[in-house]
């Protein structure tokens, strides 16, 4: 009897120190991070095989985002960018997501595939998925941002913004989006303008 007892706390005691570590490894998975943080950030991928470097050095005149194999430390340039980024590493390290603030009026994410950075431009997959969202992407204040991932091959995408006072007015349009090219559109609230 008693030996069972200390068997039951020995796995009491296992299942509560591995459940928060299983949390913080899911939560540094699923992370974005925002940029620049500095002249140089890394961001590590999930299985520790690439690293993003983001340059932006001398007050940001420049800033390139860099992939790098961890073990080679062989670098590859992704691109140049002009603002601000969100990036987040899919939880099984083949893809990261960018995207790009690249102005005051517009926001695009793009996936990108780590071995050979083939680019994919989510807004496309969205048009393909969503014929409606043109309305959307055309308009004078349009960001496309993916939020996190929900799988390595799905994403949770969020589209805002406005149109000065014309329709569509204020937007926000939810998404779930498939790599491989499913779209289901999660939620539409639109406004008219005053």
């Amino acid at each position: 009897m008693r030996e069972n007892v200390a068997v039951l706390f020995a796995l009491i005691f296992l299942l509560s120190a591995w459940t928060p570590l299983a949390a913080s490894q899911a939560k540094a998975t699923f992370s974005v991070v925002s940029l620049p943080k500095g002249e140089v950030s890394r961001i590590q991928s999930p299985n520790g095989k690439w690293t993003l470097i983001f340059e932006c050095p001398n007050d940001c005149i420049e800033r390139k985002l860099w992939v790098e194999e961890t073990s080679s430390r062989a670098r590859k340039l992704v691109k140049e960018y002009e603002r601000s980024l969100d990036i987040s590493w899919a939880p099984d390290s083949r893809q990261f997501f960018v995207n790009d603030n690249s102005g005051s009026t517009a926001a695009r994410c793009y996936v990108y595939e780590v071995a050979f950075l083939k680019e994919t431009d989510v807004a496309k997959i969205v048009l393909a998925g969503d014929p409606n969202a043109e309305q959307f992407l055309n308009s004078g204040h349009s960001y496309l941002r993916a939020k996190r991932w929900l799988n390595s091959h799905e994403l949770f995408v969020v589209l805002t913004g406005h149109n000065d006072g014309l329709p569509p007015g204020a937007f926000t349009v939810r998404y779930r989006v498939g790599l491989t090219g499913s779209v289901h559109k999660l939620s539409q609230h639109s406004e008219e303008q005053p």
